[in-house]
């Protein structure tokens, strides 16, 4: 397992090096000028050279690289061209709001989805499977900002019983401990805090949620119908075990390694949702942080931002190798 997990840690160094190259490539051909963004339009080419050269935009872009490069190499993420403010503060304060906001989309993902794919393998292409294709479709078709504009409306504006738009309640001010709401709320033992933050969560988390939940029990649905038929199933009911014990000991402990991967490589596609979702919702995460510095072509913080993206997105994916490796002996002796 260790020498396995040298190996893979290893293997993100060469990815993150990629990644970093290919952002900072990209985020030059973004369309405008940082100077005339931070200036305005009514700005003489003077004042517009001279924010240039204290930027050091003037500067050719290999020399840029090499000295970003450089400051990542003592965890200097780079001062933000908006703000003038450090980078990693800045990631550091929203992070968590992301996290916690993909984690809990995460949780109700495998809440439906699970539940809807083994209940529709129980009866193929019966009513209940047909039903929860359809709602599946569904969630897999219907656009996120259409979904996060149903859902404001339907459940803000229309029954009032969620907030819109925040990660709290606005009047009340909190200061917490670890940045994450939920857990501060927990830690503190206020529990109108924690219903507050559930509250502002729920609707952005099932946006997020939903092409996951959709996508995970189509999967499952599948595997299950595969599983149910092997020759284990059958011993099992030979034995006279109940259908519940049947489903859940022998065939889903089968069945859902495969959704393991599933859900690593779909969290991933989650947290690029999650510029969408933070911004239709005022959440203030990673997300939301990304969409204003591309609007105001700060490249220290694209870059940054997209920066602990991919690392999220490698470190989910190493997660989720480890945990199949866990659950399947095949993996491990492989690996070996």
């Amino acid at each position: 397992m260790s020498l396995y997990l040298g190996r893979r840690l290893l293997a993100v160094v060469p990815v993150l090096a990629l990644v970093l190259v290919m952002v900072f490539g990209l985020t030059r051909l973004i369309p405008g000028d940082p100077a005339v963004t931070l200036l305005g339009p009514g700005a003489t080419n003077a004042q517009l050279n001279a924010l240039r050269h204290q930027l050091h935009l003037d500067e050719p872009e290999a020399r840029q690289f090499l000295s970003y490069v450089g400051g990542l190499a003592h965890g200097d993420f780079g001062t933000s061209l908006k703000t003038g403010q450090p980078i990693s503060r800045a990631l550091a304060t929203r992070l968590p709001a992301t996290i916690e906001l993909s984690v809990t989309a995460l949780l109700m993902a495998l809440a439906v989805g699970i539940p809807f794919g083994v209940w529709a393998a129980r009866r193929p292409e019966g009513p209940l499977d047909q039903a929860l294709r359809l709602v599946a479709l569904a969630g897999v078709s219907v656009p996120a900002f259409l979904l996060a504009l149903g859902l404001q409306y339907a459940f803000g504006v229309w029954l009032g019983w969620l907030p819109v738009a925040g990660r709290t309640d606005p009047w009340e001010i909190r200061t917490g401990i670890t940045g994450f709401v939920m857990l501060d709320a927990v830690l503190e033992g206020d529990g109108s805090a924690l219903w507050d933050a559930i509250r502002h969560v729920l609707l952005p988390a099932s946006v997020l949620a939903s092409f996951l939940a959709a996508t995970l029990s189509r999967f499952v649905r599948n595997t299950m119908i595969a599983t149910m038929t092997s020759d284990y199933i059958r011993t099992a009911r030979a034995k006279g075990l109940q259908e519940r014990a049947v489903i859940v000991r022998h065939a889903l402990r089968n069945a859902i390694l495969p959704a393991v991967t599933v859900i690593g490589l779909q969290f991933g596609d989650m947290l690029g949702g999650a510029i969408l979702t933070e911004t239709v919702f005022s959440w203030p995460g990673l997300g939301r942080y990304t969409f204003e510095a591309i609007r105001n072509r700060d490249y220290p913080a694209i870059q940054g931002a997209t920066l602990v993206f991919a690392l999220m997105f490698v470190l989910t994916s190493l997660l989720v190798d480890l945990i199949a490796l866990r659950l399947d002996p095949r993996l491990r002796r492989q690996s070996r």
